[in-house]
């Protein structure tokens, strides 16, 4: 008995000293030798928990949207790339990459960031306004659990039935409800506030919140998402993050090495073909300095990759 129980422990030992630690240089050394469509290096420090880093992906599943969008679809007439930073120039939101801090708040992010840049397309860049995340996080409590994650299905439906007001970044002093130090840097979920927490903003909390008129989802279909964003804007995208894509430098995304670390939510704002392989192109809400695209990342299209077509959300606002 005491031969076996010494025999693996020292098994236990040998299994644990192999295991190569997330965000290493022998973890993104063995990344780039595995594959070729796209690049790892280093976002965070190395001695980052991973736990920290997981938490970011706070997309839940199990909730869809009932209605269910369909578009009569020509195939000839989706273009081979499309890029809705470059279609709608007059609505400089689509290029922005916001930051959500400690919370695990992407699918408020996700969520915000698409709605702002509808709003600004429906009304031909007549409207930039740009909401805020802190009133979905703080007061959707069918969303979820605030920075402990929630559902972006829900806060599509929360924007039509409850409206959102106005709000930028962390310590931007931007819109009705900035986004709090509480979320930003204790990953904490703010108290729900039903009025403007920017003492200088000047107009009212009811009088500034903006609707949607309807929230969608679509079927796991490449053309039908398209057709979507051509015609309407980005859109918010759930799927899920494994390890290696904390790593993402440039290329196109293809889960390469380590674990599963959780769902997270995206804006999605175009498509196209790099050196042979399809892509995804997406806003990501870990701040304009995350990999070396601004902010933004490629992620294989077509293979509904990491679920990534797999539970997509938009809607329509209120103009």
């Amino acid at each position: 008995m005491k031969i076996t129980i010494l025999v693996l422990a020292l098994f236990a030992t040998l299994v644990s000293t192999n295991v190569v630690k997330p965000h290493s240089d022998e973890f993104i050394k063995i990344i780039n030798e595995k594959q070729s469509t796209w690049v790892a290096g280093r976002n965070f420090p190395e001695d980052t928990p991973i736990e920290q880093l997981r938490r970011l992906n706070g997309a839940r599943k199990g909730h869809r949207n009932s209605k269910v969008k369909i578009h009569d679809v020509v195939a000839a007439d989706i273009p081979e790339s499309f890029d809705a930073r470059d279609e709608w120039p007059e609505c400089p939101s689509i290029n922005k990459v916001r930051n959500q801090g400690q919370c695990g708040s992407c699918w408020a992010f996700g969520a915000v960031e698409a709605m702002t840049d509808r709003l600004c397309i429906a009304t031909n860049g007549a409207v930039e306004f740009e909401f805020a995340p802190e009133d979905l996080v703080s007061c959707c409590y069918d969303c979820g659990d605030g920075c402990d994650g929630g559902w972006p299905s829900e806060a599509w439906s929360y924007w039509v039935q409850n409206g959102i007001v106005s709000g930028g970044d962390y310590n931007s002093n931007e819109g009705c409800q900035p986004y709090p130090s509480e979320a930003y840097n204790n990953g904490q979920t703010p108290r729900c506030e039903s009025q403007c927490t920017n003492s200088q903003y000047n107009v009212a909390y009811n009088q500034d919140k903006h609707y949607g008129v309807k929230s969608y989802g679509i079927s796991r279909n490449v053309q039908q998402i398209q057709a979507e964003i051509m015609t309407n804007g980005p859109v918010e995208a759930s799927y899920d993050v494994y390890d290696d894509f904390f790593d993402y430098q440039s290329g196109v995304y293809q889960h390469t090495y380590g674990e599963y670390a959780g769902g997270h939510a995206v804006k999605v704002v175009g498509w196209g073909t790099e050196n042979g392989t399809p892509y995804w192109l997406i806003a990501n809400s870990w701040g304009a300095d995350w990999g070396q695209l601004g902010g933004f990342f490629k992620i294989l299209r077509g293979e509904n990759h990491c679920s990534i077509e797999d539970d997509i959300n938009f809607g329509d606002p209120e103009v």
